[in-house]
């Protein structure tokens, strides 16, 4: 049996973290620094232009990650407990896989360093929003105009 690193290096994940239950490891996009014009963004400007969302690719996904449960719930009946409703909570199947491009929210989860010095976020599968293409990106205020103004 391979040793748990060996594994991981070979699957892709070269930072040393690997996560547990439903949590899911992302590599956020890089923020832009520089305009298409060239002019520098200073951090400030940066945080200030924020959306409410973030972009990503799944680096790694723990063993829970994107299954359902099935919710039972009892009721006390003549003295014995009895099933009264049945339900599955959470995905019928995975939605996104390790490769995959996905937005999340902005306070999602948790950043840390791996050990290959790059930054990564772990955070529930629940906080992922949606799987996209490399194209998509976030609206901007300029485009939030009326229609009738819209050039």
């Amino acid at each position: 049996m391979k040793k748990k690193t060996e594994f991981f290096k070979t699957s892709g994940n070269m930072s040393g973290i690997y996560p547990s239950g439903d949590r899911v490891l992302i590599k956020p996009d890089a923020v832009e620094e520089y305009t298409e014009g060239g002019i520098y963004i200073p951090d400030e400007v940066k945080d200030k232009v924020q959306m409410a969302a973030h972009y990503g690719h799944v680096v790694a996904m723990g063993p829970d990650s994107f299954l359902h449960t099935l919710e039972v719930r009892e009721k006390l009946v003549g003295g014995a407990w009895k099933i009264t409703e049945r339900r599955r909570t959470g995905y019928s199947e995975p939605f996104a896989k390790t490769g995959d491009r996905v937005a999340f929210g902005q306070y999602a989860g948790k950043t840390m360093t791996g050990i290959d010095g790059e930054d990564y976020k772990i955070m529930n599968d629940e906080d992922i929003m949606c799987t996209c293409e490399e194209g998509v990106t976030q609206t901007t205020l300029e485009a939030r105009k009326p229609l009738g103004e819209q050039g």
